[in-house]
């Protein structure tokens, strides 16, 4: 009897220390996928300022796209690519269109209507969405105090940059707009995360089928043909890291950790944003934003505590 409990406590050992080690390879690939996408506001202002933001998305899409496609053929994953596809037809059109071309045609109409820092602060309600939309949809299990942390975590934001000004959010078009795109992408990363199919041919698909999206709208938004070499270059960086890298790992994060833990790790990319400001574009710090600092952090770092030591007692 004793040499059967030993075995059976070594097996669940074993299996919480790969369990652990998921969870926590899944925290690093969301911290790197947050800290990428945290630089595309320097690169959109160093690369990109005169290019308007549809054309951005149409090419931005397209390399990523063909980035994956090429990876797809090196990693020998076309026949995995052809299941996929063939299990799962609907899943990947619907999910393209509504994570990677309804959410991008609606930041593009928000960043017309209204300023920039409205559009963030509308746009960063979608951690919430994300958390909402898994309980509601996936019965997955709610706690008070991560959604009181989360609503913490998004005052924190709106301080951040708010930038020592009351923001002014009117429920207007572009008000409306920003909130699609913040409704599209939450329920894009719930319902990616519910799906069980290869990362890799998954982003490839949503791309493609999000490229295809906003394809069919260059006759109503146009498109810019002539691009600097600057231009290029800041295209090229959107493309490889933001579009296709940071996606696989967000993608892999999603799947190795509780959507609550995911979108309160999504509240940091407003964070670094600043931070690369401050440092590259020698942007001010002002006390609003120093109080909004302490509040993220102490957010996330109070739902990370909660979740290690619920990890740790299981």
């Amino acid at each position: 009897m004793k040499v059967i409990y030993i075995n059976e406590s070594m097996s669940m050992t074993v299996y919480n220390l790969k369990k652990s080690a998921l969870c926590f390879k899944g925290l690093v690939s969301a911290l790197f996928a947050i800290l990428i996408w945290a630089t595309m506001g320097v690169t959109f202002k160093l690369t990109v300022p005169n290019l308007d933001s549809f054309t951005t998305s149409v090419y931005v899409t397209f390399l990523a796209t063909c980035i994956l496609g090429i990876n797809i053929v090196v990693q020998k994953k076309v026949q995995i690519l052809r299941k996929e596809w063939n299990k799962q037809q609907f899943f990947f059109v619907i999910a393209g269109i509504v994570g990677l071309g309804i959410p991008q045609i609606c930041c593009f109409k928000a960043y017309q209507l209204l300023p920039a820092s409205q559009v963030v602060g509308v746009f960063y309600i979608y951690p919430l969405l994300m958390t909402l939309f898994a309980a509601f949809w996936f019965h997955e299990r709610l706690s008070r105090k991560s959604i009181l942390l989360l609503i913490v975590g998004f005052i924190g934001v709106y301080l951040l940059i708010a930038q020592n000004q009351l923001l002014g959010i009117q429920l207007n078009l572009g008000t409306a707009v920003t909130l699609i795109a913040a409704a599209t992408w939450a329920f894009f990363c719930v319902l990616t995360q519910h799906k069980q199919f290869d990362s890799i041919v998954g982003m490839f698909l949503f791309n493609g089928f999000g490229f295809l999206f906003l394809l069919g709208l260059i006759p109503a938004f146009g498109l810019t043909w002539t691009l600097t070499i600057t231009e290029w270059l800041g295209i090229i960086y959107l493309a490889v890291f933001p579009t296709a890298i940071a996606s696989l790992l967000w993608n892999q994060a999603l799947h190795l950790n509780s959507t609550q833990i995911c979108s309160m790790l999504a509240l940091l990319t407003p964070l670094f944003s600043v931070m690369l400001n401050v440092a590259i574009l020698h942007e001010s710090i002002v006390p609003t934003q120093l109080a909004g600092f302490i509040l993220l952090l102490g957010s996330v770092a109070l739902n990370l505590g909660r979740f290690l030591r619920f990890e740790s007692s299981c």
